[in-house]
């Protein structure tokens, strides 16, 4: 999976850039950092899924709700899930200041 994200500010102080941060959150499972659980996403859950109507809603969902949870200096705008088989995709972000 590739994460584009568009809308990305400028250095603003931060070690990592938002993109980073954001594709930090994205990859990580969720449940896989003992000192903090709930840090991640679910993305995971649908690897290996065809991508079905439910599955790419899911796949906005998840997206949406981690970054909405763990980035707080940008607000999502949308995701488009761009399909490049049956089973495998790539993110689009659009991303605004929070």
């Amino acid at each position: 999976m590739n994460i584009e994200v568009i809308g990305d500010s400028t250095f603003d102080g931060y070690l990592i850039s938002v993109s980073e941060e954001i594709k930090r959150v994205l990859k990580t499972k969720k449940g896989s950092i003992p000192m903090n659980p709930e840090y991640g996403s679910e993305l995971y859950k649908l690897r290996d899924r065809t991508l079905s109507d439910e599955v790419r809603l899911k796949i906005i969902s998840f997206t949406f709700d981690a970054i909405d949870r763990w980035v707080d200096r940008v607000k999502c705008k949308r995701v488009d899930v761009i399909a490049l088989n049956d089973k495998e995709f790539n993110l689009r972000i659009e991303i605004d200041p929070a």
